[in-house]
């Protein structure tokens, strides 16, 4: 008994003793490794969510050519651009949506005019959750932007700041801000991306890869923040064959690419002097030089027996245009622009000095330096407004006669190889039962008399058509011309 009770005692003095002996020390855990550029993220996540909205407007959208458009509700992104709640959004907003499968739009068809493209009702999200009807207040067509201010009583908004001096390079690494639709948003995203392309045709810009469903509206900034360039969607020339130079002409369509893993963003500089223009007034237009271009390549230059290694050379001068003024001449090569040399000897370098002639601004004074039979001449041509093209063109809609029909413009006249006297108006949508002859009135063309009466302009015809209503004829003859060709059809207009 006592041996087990003296057995049991250094039993327990032995682990006590084990226990009491010091334990060896474990080698301590390394930090874990700052990630700063997820810090980064989401730094730029908070500093640009309080200036990132979902506009939430009422369109025209027509599902098919066939079919007349309808009203419904669409959204875009847009981004405050001032305190006071003023919001810019992509300028599609103004051009009917012709919906198709696959998340593919394009937008402003032939058959639905931009007057039926009114907004009528627009609501703006914050992401802080709160929602405030919004005013659509106007746009600007030179930087192909609309604004619509936020009626928030005496709220103060956190705006975006646009830099003319932020720029990128291919294969640069940017972030793209977009916003996460609904269900699952309205809700930032933030992606790390890099630079793709630099594109100088039909627009400077980049091309950003990107995951956003509809990147419109989105922002594309450094990782330090700096606003690198607005998503928008990309605008190409409208196709044309006759068209001597695609670049002369401002008719445009857009297409946009959804869910096709990139974006277009134009430059943050395109938007540093953008601002709101009152729908009912004229808008401040762009400097217009008014020439067709055509770079001058090291094959063109050889065959002219040119010493310059670039250059532009003149392909049309419009009539009574600030280039024609200033005594320029189809056949002219432009070479100097100011003291700088005009670095374009491919047609993908021609849309950087149309930007440049664009930006310059109405009654800038260019110093041209040209050559003229090889003999070098220079000459001071004063920027005029740009010309109204056709897709700011007005319309008229005739309801009775099934036709709308919209203003000649320039670039019309140019395609069409016109005289810039004349007369008449473009048809927009014929009437249907005309139409569906393939040899009948097409969209395109020229309406230039009803009746006896000949059509010159809008104006005209709005009194012809006054006319005609009081007399209410069953049937109406109107002339159209297409190129050479002359047609006249029988319409029965729909008095009821």
């Amino acid at each position: 008994m006592r041996t087990e009770l003296l057995g049991a005692f250094f039993l327990l003095a032995g682990i006590a003793g084990v226990a009491a002996a010091p334990a060896p020390a474990s080698p301590a855990s390394p930090p874990a490794p700052i990630d700063e550029t997820a810090d980064r993220l989401e730094a730029l996540e908070k500093r640009y969510k309080q200036s990132l909205v979902q506009v939430r407007y009422r369109q025209q959208v027509s599902r098919s050519t066939a079919e007349p458009p309808a009203e419904e509700e669409l959204t875009t992104t847009g981004v405050i651009v001032s305190p006071t709640g003023i919001v810019m959004v992509s300028a599609m907003i103004y051009e009917p949506f012709n919906q198709v499968p696959h998340g593919v739009g394009i937008r402003f068809p032939a058959s639905v005019s931009r007057a039926d493209a009114t907004i009528s009702e627009a609501r703006i999200l914050l992401l802080d959750g709160t929602e405030y009807p919004a005013t659509l207040i106007g746009r600007d067509p030179d930087a192909d932007v609309a604004f619509f201010r936020i009626d928030g009583g005496e709220r103060e908004f956190t705006p975006v700041s646009f830099g003319a001096e932020a720029d990128a390079s291919v294969g640069e690494q940017v972030v793209v801000l977009s916003l996460l639709p609904e269900p699952i948003g309205p809700a930032v995203a933030v992606e790390l991306s890099r630079v793709q392309a630099v594109t100088p045709l039909p627009q400077a810009g980049y091309m950003v890869s990107t995951g956003a469903p509809d990147p419109v509206g989105s922002l594309v900034v450094s990782l330090d923040g700096t606003i690198i360039g607005f998503m928008d969607a990309l605008t190409v020339p409208v196709p044309d064959t006759r068209s001597r130079n695609p670049l002369a002409f401002l008719s445009v369509i857009r297409d946009l690419p959804k869910g096709v893993g990139r974006g277009f963003a134009r430059p943050a500089r395109d938007f540093v002097d953008a601002s709101a223009r009152i729908p009912e007034t004229d808008p401040v237009r762009r400097g217009w030089l008014g020439v067709e271009m055509q770079a001058l390549t090291s094959d063109l230059a050889e065959h002219m027996g040119l010493s310059a290694a670039s250059g532009i050379l003149l392909g049309y001068v419009y009539r009574n245009s600030p280039a024609e003024k200033a005594g320029l001449q189809v056949g002219d090569v432009l070479v100097e622009l100011g003291e700088e040399p005009i670095a374009v000897s491919r047609e993908e370098d021609i849309g950087a000095f149309a930007e440049t002639v664009l930006r310059a601004g109405v009654d800038s004074e260019l110093s041209l330096g040209y050559l003229r039979d090889g003999a070098r001449q220079s000459a001071t041509a004063v920027l005029e407004p740009a010309p109204i093209s056709a897709r700011e063109a007005e319309t008229l809609k005739v309801g009775e006669l099934d036709l709308t029909v919209r203003a000649l413009t320039y670039d019309y006249l140019a395609t069409s190889f016109l005289d810039p006297d004349q007369k008449g108006v473009v048809i927009v949508q014929p009437p249907v039962a005309v139409s569906s002859n393939p040899n009948r009135v097409a969209p395109g063309d020229l309406l230039v008399r009803v009746g006896e009466r000949a059509v010159d302009d809008l104006d005209s015809l709005r009194v012809v058509i006054e006319e005609i209503r009081t007399t209410q004829p069953d049937e109406v003859v109107i002339f159209v011309e297409r190129g050479r060709e002359s047609f006249f059809f029988a319409v029965k207009p729909d008095w009821s």
